[in-house]
C-alpha cells in the first residue's frame, strides 16, 4: 500500500475514535467539546489529503527557454570565424579583465598570453585556429601564480560562428605532484602534444606559406617580378654593410622615347617591352648583382664587389643587348634603346642613396648626348 494511502487511513481512524471518546456519557462536557474539536479537524485533514492525492498532475512540458551564458560559470566566448568578439559571459570577464575592451581574440589572448609562461605557443594557437574555419582544438595556457586554463574551440555547424570555452584547471595540474596521477597524465598529455604538434607543424605550414607569399608581392614589382624600390634600397643598405672590398658601382637604366612606343602601339606593347627590359638586364647581369624597378620605364642596378672596368662592361652589354632585341606584342615588332648612368658608392656613405643620384645624374648626361649609350659619373 503506497505510504499517501496508509496516512489517509490512519488519520480517518483517529478522527473516528475521538469521535466515539466524544459521545461517551462518562465525561466531562469541556473534555467532550475538545474532542469533537480534534476529530472534526482531523477530518478536514483526512478530507483534504485525500483530494489532494486525486489531483491531477500537470505532466505537459515545460515553456520553452533559453539558456542564459551568464548561469554558467565557465567562461564562454562567441566570436565569428575570422575571431571578432560577439560576446563573452560574466565568467569570461572575470578571468580576463580586458575581455569587454578587445574587440578580437587575437588582442585579447595576445594580452592574456603577456602573463602566460607559453606564450610563443600559445599565440601560434591563436593563428592555427583563425587560419582554419573547421579547426577544432584544445590547449591548455599555464599564466603566473599556478593559474591553469585549458582553452577549447570549435565552430558551431551551419552558422558561422566560433565558441571559446575556458576552464580553470588549476587544482587539477597541482594534483600532478603526486606520483601516480602525474604518470597517468603525462602519458595522456603526450598524446594530446603529439596530436597539438601534428596539427600546429600543419597549421604553421600553411601561414608561412602565405606570409612568404605576401612577402614577396610585398616586395616586388607586380609587372616584372623585380625587387620595387623599397626592397631594393633595402637591400642596397645591406649591402653596404656586407662589402668586402668597399667597391660597390650602381646602375641606372632608363627605356628611351618610351612615351612613343606607348602612343604608337599602346600601353599593352608598352608592359610588354618594360618585362622585356626586364628579362634582358636580368640575364646580363645574372649574379654579378641585383636589379630593382624604380619606377615606370626606369630600373636600377646595385653591383657588389666590383672593379670599374667590369661594371662599365655591364652596363655595355646591356645596352647592347636591350638594342639587338625585337620586341613583339601582338602582331607588332618593335625594337627600342636605352641609356644608362653608371656611379660608385663612396667609402664612408651610410646609404646607397647618394650613388643612385649621382647615377642618375650620369643617366640624364646619356640622355642630354644622344641617348642610347653608357655614361659615368666623373669617368675619365
Amino acid at each position: 500500500m503506497r505510504k499517501e494511502y496508509r496516512v489517509n487511513i490512519f488519520i480517518s481512524v483517529l478522527a473516528l475514535v475521538l469521535l466515539l471518546s466524544a459521545l461517551a456519557p462518562d465525561i466531562s462536557n469541556e473534555l467532550r467539546e475538545c474532542l469533537l474539536i480534534a476529530s472534526g479537524v482531523l477530518l478536514v485533514v483526512g478530507v483534504s489529503v485525500f483530494f489532494i492525492q486525486k489531483a491531477p498532475v500537470n505532466t505537459e512540458a515545460s515553456p520553452n527557454w533559453r539558456l542564459n551564458p551568464d548561469d554558467l560559470d565557465e567562461a564562454i566566448l562567441l566570436t565569428d570565424l575570422n575571431g571578432v568578439i560577439i560576446t563573452c559571459n560574466t565568467a569570461a570577464r572575470e578571468l580576463i579583465e580586458f575581455c569587454p575592451k578587445c574587440k578580437n581574440v587575437k588582442e585579447l589572448f595576445g594580452k592574456w598570453h603577456e602573463l602566460a609562461t607559453n606564450a610563443t605557443q600559445a599565440n601560434d594557437v591563436i593563428d592555427a585556429v583563425l587560419s582554419a574555419p573547421d579547426l577544432q582544438f584544445t590547449d591548455t595556457v599555464f599564466l603566473e601564480d599556478n593559474v591553469t586554463v585549458e582553452r577549447s574551440t570549435k565552430p558551431l555547424e551551419n552558422q558561422q560562428v566560433r565558441i571559446w570555452t575556458l576552464r580553470d584547471v588549476s587544482q587539477m595540474h597541482i594534483a600532478q605532484n603526486d606520483k601516480a596521477m602525474h604518470t597517468t597524465l603525462l602519458a595522456e598529455d603526450a598524446a594530446r602534444n603529439a596530436e597539438l604538434a601534428e596539427q600546429l607543424f600543419h597549421a604553421k605550414a600553411e601561414l608561412e606559406e602565405k606570409q612568404a607569399e605576401l612577402t614577396r608581392l610585398a616586395n616586388t614589382d607586380s609587372l616584372t617580378g623585380l625587387w620595387n624600390r623599397r626592397r631594393f634600397t633595402s637591400m642596397g643598405e645591406e649591402t653596404i654593410q656586407n662589402t668586402k672590398t668597399n667597391s660597390i658601382w650602381v646602375l641606372m637604366m632608363d627605356i628611351d622615347y618610351f612615351k612613343r612606343i606607348n602612343d604608337t602601339y599602346g600601353h599593352a606593347a608598352g608592359d610588354v617591352a618594360i618585362r622585356d627590359f626586364a628579362n634582358i638586364a636580368t640575364t646580363t647581369i645574372g649574379d654579378a648583382g641585383f636589379i630593382g624597378r624604380m619606377g615606370g620605364e626606369e630600373f636600377a642596378a646595385i653591383l657588389p664587389d666590383t672593379e670599374i672596368n667590369d661594371a662599365v662592361r655591364m652596363a655595355e652589354s646591356v645596352r647592347k643587348n636591350v638594342a639587338d632585341n625585337r620586341t613583339i606584342s601582338d602582331n607588332e615588332k618593335l625594337r627600342f634603346t636605352c641609356s644608362i648612368g653608371v656611379a660608385q658608392w663612396n667609402k664612408g656613405e651610410v646609404t646607397i642613396e647618394a650613388a643612385l643620384d649621382r647615377a642618375d645624374q650620369a643617366l640624364y648626361s646619356a640622355k642630354s648626348f644622344g641617348r642610347n649609350r653608357v655614361v659615368g659619373y666623373e669617368l675619365s
